[in-house]
């Protein structure tokens, strides 16, 4: 088989595939064929110019990635190439650590540690050093390591005192001052153990290559054509990697979308693609602008949001499709409407002929899935949770949901020993083993055997004083759960454990996460409770809110079906494309999200997220707001995402509702007025901003208007209890 370049490729993608020999920068606009150009290539390169297939080096972002390039590779030549070299960073990085082992300190046959893995060094390490992870959290430990990989520098590449480094940086906390000891003992055990993570794969393959010349050269003489795809998605160890291959033969070419790069924090840097242009030599750069997937009046409203980001190579995609149907706009009057309306739109679209599987419900964040997931279930609607779990199987609301459990069944160990020492209070698992032994001893319910934990021996008088803690607030909570209403209880357990505070501290984005999850599992239950009192006309307890959570987790409501609505995130989205698009949840403080109001970069990114989105769809575009939502158990009025604020009203479709669905009606968004200080009121989830501590988030209100006692988490994470008359709900 032989390929016609000329006549399956546009212009712009003959010139990608055809232009060899010198830095070769590709634009490529979502849509626009960038995989096809790749693949004609690597096809260029090795039927055209006879470069043998082990001199050709492309890098992929995942690994399905580099499997469906190889096939199609192969398709199109008629023959195997199995020698080309092609992966992710990390399968490539791997290969080469193992060849080069003896420049390394450790061997060929190194283990590669994932994130249970690291915890577990950590774990090892804390006990032996006497270490409270409460004060130094493992995923804020995690963190610190990988970015200090990421920007290539070891332990012993650091400042040997670290507590004057985090002094002079005004960080006055014992996390600074221990952390380069904590550091320097976890890289030591994975030498120990012969172990690399996956940052060390990338760090020691960057390293070897800066400081070894003979290795170095090897690797340039082998891969003579290097192609890296997604090259905004690349971080700082990355950009070295490639700088030092293909820095001798320049002979390299980057693809990738300044536009779609939504990914710092994994790390990644869009200086590597914006600046590509000064760190090669004679770069041509050439733009992919025309799409293959929507029709004009999506890629329109596309170029008209992102032109409104400064750091980014101006391109405007354009498309061959026809102009299609203009994208709608709606407003909703809370959360719930926008999905029990948005599923209704979708059983309408169902009904004239478009596939669940064509179609998507983006969001920004997790816990934004839950009213949909239960607005779809009622009807019935057929849907998958893309790239996250059920909102009531995350980790977090499961803890949450067995405290509630073991409260109503104290026969239920299993709900009990999930919680035991979650979060963690300091009962072990030699306890724990005690406590089993004594309530088999004893046939009695692990329940019963805490209760009764002075007749167990071999305790301390420290273990004892937990037990004693932990078995009083589940006691109270019992007796609490028979009478108060459900809301009370679940808002109790929260506040006596601090988990808000416990997962703000936490510098995880997982953890960021799973404190909107918390606030949005407060909000199903408030949302129960005030439905449950309306049916039933009495206050809704513990023992009625537990079925009805237990419903929503069944699987057997969910059939496993090809046909589905698919509901993600839309960093998820990221690379799919679906015939019919709702992107939800279009308001200030969602996306963007609350915690990007602090820089333009942050925005940029937002606004970036928002053009990947809505650049998924094919043929039907469908935005949406809601006027106010619930945050923890109170309902605040939204704005309007700056984003739509930005756009002209002439981009979406005139007054209409194709569902029939009033009072869901597209408006132009306003921007509210500004608060003066005499009319100032605080709510919470409201976002304000401190002279000293910069933005934060209100998490309670005592008081109205300016006097009113706030209690704010600030987003350098600080928490802090500030009278309103200190700070501006405006920027």
């Amino acid at each position: 088989m032989r390929a016609d370049f000329s006549a399956e490729l546009n212009e712009q993608q003959l010139q990608v595939v055809t232009d060899t020999e010198g830095p070769l920068l590709v634009l490529a606009g979502a849509g626009s064929g960038k995989t096809r150009s790749i693949i004609y290539r690597c096809a260029w390169l090795l039927k055209e110019k006879q470069i043998p297939p082990w001199n050709v080096l492309v890098v992929t972002f995942t690994n399905k990635a580099a499997r469906e390039l190889q096939e199609r590779l192969e398709k199109l030549l008629g023959f195997p190439v199995r020698s080309l070299w092609v992966g992710t960073f990390h399968h490539v990085c791997s290969r080469i650590l193992r060849t080069e082992a003896s420049h390394l300190p450790f061997n060929a046959n190194f283990s590669i540690y994932d994130e249970d893995a690291q915890k577990s060094v950590l774990k090892k390490i804390y006990k032996e050093h006497n270490l409270d992870k409460q004060k130094y959290p493992f995923q804020r430990v995690l963190g610190r390591i990988g970015r200090y990989k990421n920007r290539l520098q070891l332990p012993e590449d650091l400042a040997p005192d670290a507590s004057e480094v985090a002094h002079s940086k005004g960080y006055h906390d014992d996390f600074e001052s221990k952390f380069l000891t904590i550091y320097t003992l976890y890289q030591q055990s994975l030498l120990l153990n012969q172990a690399l993570d996956f940052d060390d794969i990338l760090l020691y393959t960057a390293k070897l290559l800066q400081s070894n010349a003979a290795v170095r050269e090897k690797y340039r003489q082998l891969f003579r054509y290097v192609m890296i795809d997604e090259y905004q998605d690349t971080n700082q160890a990355q950009f070295e990697i490639v700088r030092q291959i293909a820095g001798g033969h320049q002979h390299v070419c980057v693809v990738g979308d300044d536009d779609q790069a939504i990914y710092s924090f994994r790390g990644a840097t869009i200086r590597n693609i914006l600046e590509f242009e000064r760190d090669y030599q004679n770069v041509h750069a050439i733009r992919l602008e025309q799409n293959y997937r929507s029709t004009m009046r999506i890629l329109t409203l596309a170029n008209a949001i992102i032109k409104n980001n400064r750091n980014r190579h101006s391109k405007d995609l354009w498309s061959e499709l026809g102009e299609g149907d203009k994208p709608e706009l709606f407003t909703y009057q809370d959360e719930t409407d926008e999905a029990d309306r948005t599923a209704e739109l979708a059983l309408k679209l169902h009904a004239d002929g478009v596939p669940f599987s064509q179609m998507a419900v983006l969001y920004r964040t997790n816990a934004q899935s839950r009213v949909f997931e239960y607005a779809f279930l009622q009807r019935k609607i057929p849907h998958t949770i893309v790239g996250s779990l059920h909102f009531y199987q995350r980790k977090e609301i499961k803890d949450l949901l067995a405290y509630l459990a073991a409260l109503t069944n104290p026969a239920d160990s299993e709900s009990l020993l999930r919680i035991i020492n979650e979060p963690p209070r300091g009962i072990g698992q030699t306890t724990v083993s005690r406590l089993l032994a004594f309530a088999g001893k004893t046939r009695v319910t692990l329940w019963q055997a805490l209760q009764n934990y002075q007749a167990i021996e071999d305790l301390n008088s420290g273990m004892r004083t937990r037990l004693a803690e932990f078995a009083g607030k589940l006691e109270n909570w019992r007796r609490l759960a028979l009478k108060a209403p459900v809301l009370e209880v679940v808002k109790d357990i929260m506040d006596s454990l601090d988990l808000i505070n416990l997962y703000k501290q936490s510098q995880d984005p997982k953890d960021i996460s799973r404190v909107e999850n918390l606030i949005e599992f407060v909000g199903s239950v408030s949302e129960f409770s005030e439905r449950w009192a309306t049916e039933h006309d009495k206050p809704t307890l513990l023992a009625d809110f537990l079925p009805f959570v237990a419903l929503q987790t069944d699987l057997d409501l969910v059939q496993e079906n090809s046909d589905s609505v698919r509901l993600m995130t839309l960093h998820n989205a990221k690379g799919l494309e679906f015939g019919c698009v709702f992107i939800v949840g279009l308001e200030q403080e969602l996306l963007p999200h609350r915690m990007s109001l602090d820089s333009r970069e942050a925005i940029e990114e937002e606004r970036r997220l928002f053009y990947v989105g809505v650049t998924r769809a094919k043929t039907r575009l469908l935005l949406s707001y809601a006027k106010c939502r619930r945050l923890y158990d109170t309902f605040y009025y939204t704005k309007p995402s700056l984003f739509l604020q930005e756009l002209d009203d002439s981009l979406f479709a005139g007054d209409n509702d194709p569902a029939d669905l009033a009072p869901a009606q597209r408006v132009k968004p306003k921007i509210r007025h500004r608060v003066t200080e005499k009319d100032k009121q605080f709510r919470i989830g409201q976002q304000v901003w401190h002279s000293e501590y910069g933005p934060g988030i209100v998490l309670s209100v005592d008081g109205t208007g300016p006097d009113a006692r706030l209690t704010i988490s600030f987003s350098s994470g600080k928490l802090a209890k500030i009278i309103g008359t200190f700070v501006s709900t405006e920027p």
